[in-house]
């Protein structure tokens, strides 16, 4: 068991970017839980996306706040695993730096898009458009930067990023909007944030773990609905 917890220390040490966000989702969780749970009224409190209140009455802090919200237990735990796995090994191939803005313009361009094309008054919240942002950079550099990874990682990041497409399309109460927008503000910004070369080889860090191949093991999950 310490070796276990001294090894996510020293991921998160790695790669701080991921680990704040973590955090910052679990002291919302936390507080989510603390006042009132997980219904609809409290979770549009504490700054869940509603078009129509950012479009009425200029709430638009809620495109950011929404990211950081979570609808229950499994869907807090599944995103952030989730967020583990693809951040870090996105933090240690662009930077903290350039995966935060990578971040940040997914999860804000997905709520946006989900603010001008969604239903005015349906909730939304979640991590999924940002992450669906990250597993787009992913892809991109599988067809920029091949050289990063293994080929049999290039086509477990690629089979990732189609079945969770699938289960998208296939599931309810998701925001299909959230994630299509999420993924293709995330493609965007990679075009201009992925570099030259890899922030793993220029500051000497281990090459990144990439994403599992979710046939590989049966602990794998898809993400989960915003």
């Amino acid at each position: 068991m310490n070796r276990f917890f001294d090894g996510l220390r020293e991921a998160f040490r790695r790669t701080p970017v991921t680990a704040d966000l973590i955090l910052i989702n679990a002291v919302l969780f936390g507080v989510t839980v603390a006042t009132g749970g997980f219904t609809t009224d409290n979770l549009v409190r504490l700054g869940g996306l509603v078009p129509g209140f950012v479009t009425a009455d200029g709430e638009w802090y809620r495109v950011f706040t929404a990211m950081f919200l979570h609808g229950s237990v499994p869907h807090f735990l599944m995103n952030m695993l989730a967020l583990y796995f693809l951040g870090t090994a996105m933090e240690r191939g662009i930077g903290p730096i350039r995966y935060l803005a990578l971040y940040l313009v997914a999860g804000i361009g997905g709520d946006v898009a989900i603010v001008f094309l969604g239903e005015p008054y349906v909730l939304t919240i979640g991590a999924s458009g940002a992450l669906y942002g990250v597993m787009a950079a992913l892809f991109y550099i599988t067809l920029a930067k091949k050289n990063w990874f293994v080929p049999a990682a290039v086509r477990s990041i690629r089979r990732m990023i189609a079945i969770n497409f699938v289960i998208t399309f296939l599931f309810p109460n998701i925001s299909i909007l959230g994630h299509v927008a999420g993924f293709l503000a995330g493609l965007a910004a990679a075009a201009g944030l992925i570099p030259k070369n890899p922030y793993f080889a220029r500051h000497r860090g281990p090459r990144p773990e990439p994403p599992r191949d979710p046939d590989d093991t049966d602990d794998d999950d898809p993400l989960p609905p915003s």
